[in-house]
């Protein structure tokens, strides 16, 4: 019993500290020590399963994965190519495509608050179509987040991967349908956002030297989706970018030293310290029992708490960190659609959390009504909810 009183003390024991602004990294890490003495296990515990995080393949696959996802963001804005790209498209594409397009790329691009790089080039579009602030904050925050059902290179999806076990290919197929949803739920709901409607006809087009901005983000998903390492993945994207952009040697060098977010590779390695803790230790078992004790429907709590988890976590990888080491394990053998229903409560309603930093970096930037925005935003989470959920369903009872 007292193994499941300290989990469920490390898991609140995570959003307290997560409200007092303590580091995201120092809490999990904290959590995890909490179930290490609640286990009943020798406190060298503590220090065991340590060592077997970080002796662990998957730990620095990912660590490595993750910080060299910003590296490319980094790259990409550094060296012009990703300017260059949006220019170009907006040559080609009409107002509403080219509003939604710009989000979903720099959506590629997977960084906390990233959704403040593609704001400026949303803006002057968004100025000529006639769009209100809170329209222009809309479109940042929901297209921005499309990709997250296809793109193989977000922190969200691979850690989701890399804690349920499942191959990413797998993962994106089934996911897939949820990016047409969310895009034509996109449409649906801003379809009266736009005052002044009209298509793009300016001369150039989309010139090769445009297009080179996209060719670091395909090798990067190419080589994913044909078995290379994430790593190898971004490295060959980094690399690509690099020659693009004609960076010298030093700048190079530069470009991975300032690309890298320590804080976020050290997050990283604490959710991996805590979900090994909790299976080292059992701690979940003894949780399992008490569930099952209780009668309450292992469904439910794959429903219900996942949407609080993604509305104070402020990041679905955060999230996702927090629920798959705990919520996992209480399903028995995986199963790939009540995962992937933890996935969809996470993300849904992290994207109209008001600690969502996209949100509130693209509200600030527009200086838009953030109530009324989320007004904008909660139907569209909710429908694309709602969708999901039956969807996953409808596959999880066939």
């Amino acid at each position: 019993m007292l193994e499941a009183i300290g989990l469920i003390v490390a898991f609140v024991g995570i959003f307290v500290l997560r409200a007092k602004d303590v580091e995201f990294y120092i809490a999990i890490t904290l959590a995890a020590v909490i179930i290490g003495i609640t286990s009943g296990k020798p406190l060298t515990v503590l220090f065991d399963v340590l060592i077997v995080t970080l002796s662990a393949y998957n730990t620095w696959n990912l660590v490595s994965a993750v910080a060299l996802i910003t590296v490319l963001g980094y790259a990409l804005k550094e060296t012009g190519l990703m300017v260059k790209f949006i220019e170009g498209l907006s040559r080609v594409l009409p107002g509403n495509i080219l509003l939604a397009t710009i989000p979903a790329l720099f959506g590629f691009l997977s960084m906390p608050g990233g959704a403040l790089m593609s704001a400026p080039f949303i803006e002057p579009e968004a100025n000529k179509l006639g769009l209100a602030s809170e329209a222009k904050t809309y479109y940042n925050v929901w297209f921005r987040h499309l990709l997250y059902w296809v793109n193989p290179i977000t922190s969200s999806t691979i850690m989701a991967t890399t804690l349920s076990g499942f191959a990413i290919t797998t993962w994106l197929r089934l996911q897939s349908p949820l990016f047409f949803v969310m895009t034509a739920i996109g449409f649906i709901a801003s379809r009266g956002f736009i005052k002044t409607p009209k298509k793009k006809t300016g001369s150039g087009g989309l010139t090769m030297d445009a297009m080179k901005g996209g060719i670091p983000i395909i090798v990067t998903v190419a080589g994913t989706l044909v078995g290379l390492p994430i790593w190898g993945s971004l490295l060959a994207g980094i690399f690509v970018a690099m020659i693009l952009g004609r960076v010298k040697l030093e700048q190079g060098f530069m470009m991975f030293k300032n690309g890298v977010k320590w804080d976020l590779v050290l997050s990283i390695v604490s959710m991996l310290y805590l979900r090994d803790m909790i299976e080292i230790t059992g701690s979940v078992t003894c949780l399992f029992d008490v569930v099952i004790a209780s009668g309450v429907p292992i469904l439910a709590i794959a429903i219900v708490v996942p949407l609080f988890i993604g509305a104070i976590s402020g990041s679905p990888a955060m999230g996702v960190g927090i629920a798959f080491p705990i919520l996992l394990p209480l399903f028995g053998a995986p199963n790939i659609h009540l995962t992937s229903i933890v996935f969809l409560g996470i993300t849904c309603t992290y994207i109209t959390s008001p600690l969502h930093l996209c949100l509130v970096l693209t509200n600030d930037y527009f200086k838009s009504d953030l109530n009324k925005v989320i007004k904008y935003l909660a139907p569209s989470s909710f429908a694309l909810y709602i969708v999901g959920l039956a969807y996953h369903l409808f596959l999880y009872y066939m």
